[in-house]
C-alpha cells in the first residue's frame, strides 16, 4: 500500500493565505442591512445623520480592501488607478471635486473583484440565499406586523435626520414609512391589490424601489442558472416573484418578466447582443422626449419622457460630464450617470465588462441579465442602480461568476477552513 500526502502551495480558488468566508459573508450581509441597522439606532438610540451613513459605508469599503489586501494583482491597481486619474482630470475640468462619482466607482470596483478573486459560484448561492432568507423574513414581519415594524424603525424620521426629505413631504400624515411605502390616492397598487393594499413592503431596504431591485437580481441569478440545476433557479425565481408582489415594484414585474422570457426564447449565443441596450435605451428615450411631448404623469412614460427630454437638453460639456454634475436629476439615471462619469468613462467600464471571459454560460448569461438590469433602471431611477445596498450584491455576483477558478474548484473550497479544503490526500493499494 502506498500513501502520499501532497499540499499545495495555495488554495486552487485563492492565490495566497485563504479568507474565511465569514468575513465576506458579514460584509455582503452589512451592505444589504446598514441603512436598517442605523435606522434602528436612529430611533432608538440617537439621531443619526447623512454622515452616519457615510461612515458605515466607509467602513463597509474598508473591509473589501483588508479582505483584498493580500491578493490585489497589479491589474486591479492599474484600472482603480486609471478610474480614478480620469475623475481627478474631470475635477480640473470642473474646478471642483465630486465626491460622488468617486463613491459611485468605488462599489462596482470592490465588489466585483472581491467576487472574482475571492469568491466562486457554490459560495454566492449561499450567501445569496441567506440575504433572500433575510429579506424575506423583515418582509413578511413588515406585512403582518406594519405597527411594531414601524415602531421598530421609523422610516420617514429616519430619512429627515439625514436629508433626504423633508418633513412637509410627508404626504401620508403620522406614517412611518417612506414616501414611497404607500401609493398615494389615484395610482394604487399594481400588483395584488385587494389582497396587500396600498402598503409596499420595504423589508431591510427601508423602501419599495431597492427591495423591487433586489428582486430583479434574485431573479436573474436564478434564471441564468443551467437547467440541471432546476431547484435552485425555482427558489430564487420564486423568491424574486414573491418580493416584486410585496413591493408593488413595476420595475420588477416588467423587468422580471422580461428576463423569464429571454431565458425561454433567447439562445445563449445572442446573450451578446446585450451589450447594446444602453445604447438602445437612450436612443428610445430621446425618441419619447421628441414626439410623447404633454403626455407627462407621474408614471413610467412620464418618467421616460422627462429623461428624454432632459437628454435633448445635453450639450457637449454635459456628455463629457464637464457640466451639470451639481444639478439634481431626480429619477433620471443616464442623465445622472453621463453628468457624474461622463460619457468616455462609462463607455470603457462598459466595454471592459463585456471583455471579461465568463468561463462557462452561466456566467454570459447573468452578465446579460444584468445589463438588460442596469439599462432599464437608468430610464426610471436615478440613484438606486448606485445604491450600495443592491449595487455592492450585484457586482459581488457579476465577480463571482467571473471566476476563472470557479469551474475546476470544488465546492469545499469555499468553506469556512480552506486550508483543509486545500489539501489533497491520494491513496493508492
Amino acid at each position: 500500500m502506498r500513501f502520499s500526502l501532497s499540499i499545495p502551495e495555495s488554495n486552487p480558488l485563492r492565490w495566497d493565505a485563504p479568507v474565511s468566508t465569514k468575513a465576506i459573508s458579514a460584509i455582503l450581509i452589512a451592505s444589504v442591512v446598514y441603512q436598517a441597522v442605523l435606522a434602528l439606532v436612529h430611533t432608538h438610540v440617537y439621531r443619526t445623520s447623512a454622515f452616519a451613513v457615510a461612515a458605515a459605508e466607509f467602513v463597509i469599503y474598508l473591509a473589501c480592501l483588508l479582505v483584498l489586501a493580500k491578493r490585489i494583482r497589479l491589474e486591479f491597481v492599474a484600472f482603480v488607478a486609471l478610474v480614478f486619474a480620469y475623475l481627478l482630470l474631470l475635477s480640473i475640468f470642473r474646478n471642483a471635486l465630486e465626491f460622488k462619482g468617486f463613491r459611485d466607482a468605488m462599489i462596482p470596483l470592490l465588489f466585483y473583484w472581491l467576487g472574482r478573486h475571492v469568491a466562486d459560484i457554490g459560495y454566492a448561492d449561499r450567501i445569496l440565499s441567506i440575504l433572500v432568507g433575510i429579506v424575506l423574513a423583515f418582509g413578511f414581519f413588515e406585512l403582518f406586523d406594519l405597527d411594531q415594524y414601524t415602531r421598530l424603525l421609523n422610516i420617514f424620521s429616519y430619512y429627515a435626520s439625514t436629508g433626504t426629505v423633508t418633513i412637509d413631504t410627508n404626504f401620508v400624515s403620522d406614517s412611518a414609512l417612506n414616501l414611497n411605502g404607500l401609493r398615494p390616492a389615484g395610482i394604487g397598487r399594481t400588483i395584488l391589490p385587494e389582497l396587500l393594499g396600498s402598503h409596499r413592503i420595504s423589508s431591510v431596504f427601508l423602501e419599495p424601489v431597492s427591495l423591487g431591485n433586489f428582486s430583479v437580481i434574485v431573479a436573474g441569478w436564478g434564471l441564468a442558472k443551467r437547467r440541471a440545476e432546476y431547484k435552485q433557479m425555482l427558489f430564487f425565481l420564486l423568491s424574486a416573484i414573491t418580493l416584486v408582489a410585496l413591493s408593488d415594484s413595476r420595475y420588477g414585474l416588467i423587468v422580471v418578466t422580461s428576463l423569464m422570457a429571454i431565458r425561454i426564447a433567447v439562445t445563449d449565443r445572442l446573450n451578446v447582443a446585450a451589450i447594446i441596450l444602453p445604447f438602445v435605451s437612450i436612443v428610445a428615450l430621446v425618441l419619447v422626449g421628441l414626439f410623447f411631448e404633454g403626455r407627462v404623469a407621474d408614471n413610467i412614460m412620464g418618467r421616460l419622457f422627462w429623461t428624454g427630454s432632459t437628454l435633448l437638453g445635453f450639450n457637449i460639456e454635459k456628455i463629457l460630464g464637464i457640466q451639470g454634475f451639481n444639478i439634481g436629476y431626480g429619477d433620471m439615471g443616464y442623465a445622472y450617470l453621463l453628468s457624474r462619469w461622463g460619457v468616455l468613462l462609462c463607455i470603457a467600464l462598459w466595454a471592459a465588462l463585456w471583455l471579461v471571459k465568463m468561463p462557462d454560460e452561466r456566467g454570459e448569461r447573468f452578465r446579460a441579465y444584468a445589463a438588460l438590469y442596469i439599462s432599464l433602471i437608468l430610464t426610471v431611477s436615478g440613484t438606486s442602480f448606485f445604491a450600495l445596498k443592491t449595487a455592492g450584491l450585484l457586482w459581488f455576483l457579476m465577480g463571482s461568476c467571473s471566476n476563472l477558478n470557479a469551474k475546476k474548484a470544488p465546492a469545499s473550497c469555499a468553506a469556512d477552513t480552506p486550508e483543509i479544503a486545500g489539501r489533497q490526500l491520494n491513496y493508492a493499494n
